[in-house]
């Protein structure tokens, strides 16, 4: 059977062996959904164990979305200036690269109607999480894009250049499960904008978000985003067109899941 899955140094948490589950059956695709987490001292031989088992792609997270970006025989416009890929796959026993964050997070926008054109935008972190982003905001043309980020790990995000604007976004893991009780940006800097992203989606509302709410911000998290960049993996992949109708019954699907799970888990 055909495997396809997701490669990370740490993946206990993951949600996408459900979101995939969901998509290829509705799509009619026999496919295994596999978690590789490999170390950094393997990470070197993933690609031609791809090969010698049957593995036709892996979407790809911390910390390995530059780690092969270099050693691709094609590798997609956006992923090549974004500078990281997220989906590492093989055709006609070639490997290719794409950054399906990418599209995630322009349909976040899309889905949740907000306009970026014009407007002045916070974006937190400096990962290929922050560069898909700002990827985003500069073909739908945003204004001002100003990048917050630590020095070091021992010093906290410069919001300095903030004033005020109209679209903060948090780029980094920082209030992501378990550490629930962290927000990478406090209240006094948070009620500046008239919006606040999380690309966190554990746990749906993080502590950045519930601030942002607390104080009259639109709040969105990183659900959509994970729903549609795992969509686009498997368009892609399997070489598919997915129409708007069978999107939204994937996406209908995968929410009752998830809620299903959360209260499973008592959160």
């Amino acid at each position: 059977m055909i495997k396809i899955g997701l490669l990370g140094e740490k993946l206990s948490h993951s949600l996408s062996p459900i979101l995939h589950k969901i998509i290829l059956k509705n799509l009619n695709i026999q496919a295994e959904y596999v978690l590789y987490e490999v170390s950094k001292e393997d990470i070197i031989n993933f690609k031609e164990y791809m090969q010698d088992n049957n593995i036709k792609g892996v979407n790809i997270t911390i910390p390995y979305k530059k780690t092969f970006i270099e050693n691709l025989n094609s590798i997609s416009s956006e992923a090549k200036e974004i500078g990281a890929i997220n989906l590492l796959y093989i055709k006609d026993n070639k490997y290719f690269g794409a950054n399906t964050d990418y599209y995630g997070f322009m349909q976040t926008l899309i889905l949740n109607n907000i306009d970026v054109k014009n407007k002045k935008v916070a974006v937190i972190g400096r990962g290929g999480a922050s560069a898909s982003v700002s990827k985003v905001l500069k073909d739908m043309r945003a204004g001002e894009i100003i990048f917050c980020f630590r020095k070091d790990k021992n010093s906290k995000v410069d919001f300095s250049k903030i004033s005020k604007g109209d679209i903060i976004i948090n780029t980094t893991p920082v209030g992501m499960y378990p550490n629930i009780d962290e927000s990478i940006a406090d209240e006094n800097i948070i009620k500046k904008f008239k919006v606040a992203i999380d690309l966190i989606y554990n746990p749906i509302e993080t502590k950045f978000l519930k601030l942002a709410k607390e104080n009259g911000l639109v709040a969105i998290n990183g659900m959509d985003m994970l729903i549609e960049q795992a969509i686009k993996t498997d368009e892609i992949l399997f070489e598919k067109e997915i129409s708007e109708m069978m999107r939204n019954k994937i996406r209908e699907e995968i929410i009752i899941e998830m809620g299903e799970k959360n209260e499973n888990n008592g959160n």
